[in-house]
């Protein structure tokens, strides 16, 4: 579980990492198509990452929230199966107990 939690973070940094590239490659684009002044590519690429850097933090808020969940309902079932297994083992445990009672009961009248 946390394995995957942690290849999720991992490729969400490696997302980050190439949204910058991408939005410096659309700034120089816009450059070079006169649509943007050079002076202003820092300014235009810190907003564009502004706003990316906003939309990580809520998808990493998300993932943790969604991970928290799938590790409580994972022992919420765990507790539910340990209830069964006990419960199961009890009656097994009854189920012998009244076995042999009755096989010592038999053993008796054949005697």
């Amino acid at each position: 579980m946390l394995e995957l939690l942690e290849k999720v973070i991992l490729a969400g940094v490696g997302l980050a990492n190439l949204t910058k590239e991408k939005a410096e490659a659309i700034v120089d684009s816009l450059i070079a198509k006169g649509q943007i002044e050079a002076k202003d590519k820092k300014a235009v690429l810190h907003r564009l990452l502004k706003g990316t850097a906003e939309l990580d933090r809520q998808l990493e808020d998300r993932i943790k929230d969604v991970s928290l969940s799938v590790v409580k309902n994972s022992y919420k079932q765990i507790d539910v199966l340990n209830k069964k297994l006990a419960k199961l083992a009890k009656d097994l445990e009854a189920a012998k107990k009244k076995s042999t009672g009755t096989q010592a009961k038999k053993k008796k009248k054949k005697a």
